[in-house]
């Protein structure tokens, strides 16, 4: 990689980040290298140096740390499933239970014997 290149790279980031937090379904990571005009290897080597983890990763934790705060919050397992583009309510409580080891149905019965 040039210089120049690693440079753009680097610059980036920050923007596909606020990118990556502000929307849950983000795009695909060949989407976001085309839109910001370098290859996907180029940004997923360039933001796991910068951020400590892939992108598909990071994802992944933002949507899993936003699932957790709506079910703490009262939030329903459909409307969270639809407000973090879940294709369907299983995905959403598979993707949850594989995340976490417990089902949100289970969290929400463990947060509800807290209070």
């Amino acid at each position: 990689m040039s210089k120049s290149s690693e440079t753009n790279s680097r610059n980036v980031i920050p923007e596909v980040k606020k990118e990556l937090d502000k929307n849950y379904a983000a795009d695909s990571t060949e989407t976001l290298a085309t839109n910001y005009n370098i290859s996907r290897n180029t940004l997923q080597g360039a933001f796991k140096q910068e951020c400590g983890v892939g992108i598909r990763k990071y994802k992944l934790d933002q949507r899993m740390e936003a699932a957790r705060n709506l079910l703490n919050n009262g939030i329903g397992i459909k409307e969270i499933a639809f407000t973090l583009k879940y294709g369907t309510i299983s995905a959403f409580s598979r993707a949850f239970k594989k995340y976490y080891r417990v089902s949100p149905k289970e969290w929400n019965s463990a947060v509800q014997n807290v209070y």
